[in-house]
This record gives structure tokens, sequence and C-alpha cells, in this order.
């Protein structure tokens, strides 16, 4: 087979994959590992060699993350400036407030995932084991 026949093979595999389960594997860097603390001692030390291989792929999950939360950092600040936080009349709806809440929360769990691949990273290019 010829690389130019595999990378048609590859895209195909994408072709036939829902639109769902593309964006949860381009965002989500967690399905690439293995559970390394169940089974006998040979399978948990196989997952964790598993683990250590798949490591390469973080870096490019750590630059995903960091710009999405700085883009929702963005549009957080965004919404939160056109928010009239002291002219609005008492019991009334603040809309620009509401959406720069929404999006604050996004942004703090951007921020954890990012922090959790981070650590990801660091372990597993520290750690032997």
């Amino acid at each position: 087979m010829t690389s130019r026949s595999s990378g048609a093979a590859l895209a195909s595999h994408y072709d036939d994959m829902p639109l769902s389960l593309v964006l949860f594997r381009y965002l989500w860097p967690f399905w690439l590992f293995k559970d390394a603390s169940r089974g006998d001692r040979l399978a948990r030390a196989a997952a964790y060699r598993h683990n250590r291989s798949m490591r390469i792929y973080l870096p490019g999950y750590l630059m995903k993350w960091m710009f999405n939360c700085v883009a929702t950092f963005a549009i957080t600040a965004g919404f939160g400036s056109l928010s009239p936080a002291q002219a609005a009349a008492p019991g009334s709806l603040d809309v620009f407030g509401l959406i720069a809440a929404g999006w604050g929360i996004i942004f703090a769990c951007s921020l954890c995932v990012l922090f959790v691949t981070s650590y990801i990273y660091f372990y597993l290019s520290r750690n032997d084991a």
C-alpha cells in the first residue's frame, strides 16, 4: 500500500465518522489514553507504556485549549463590557451579564481541561516507571 492510498484510507475513515465523534476526538485529549490502574501488573505496565507513547499528541491539544481559553475570555470580557452593571433599573434582567456569566463558566471549564492536560503531559514526560 502506498502512502497516497494510506492517506485516502485515513480520510475515508474520518468521512464515515459522525461529526460529533470527530469533534470529540479533535478537542478531548483523554480518549487517547488507557486506564493504567486496572488489571494485573503486566496489563498496567502495558497501559502505562501506551500512555507514555501517546503523550506526544498532548502539546497539540494544549494549543487548542489555550486558544479556546483565550477566545472564551475575550468573549466574556466583551459581553461583560456591554453589561450596564450600575445603570440597570432594579429588577430588570441584564442579558449581557447573563451571557458573560455563561461564557465565564465555559472559560473556567476550559482552564480546568488545560491544567489537567498539562499535568498529564508533564507527569508522563518525567515518570519512567
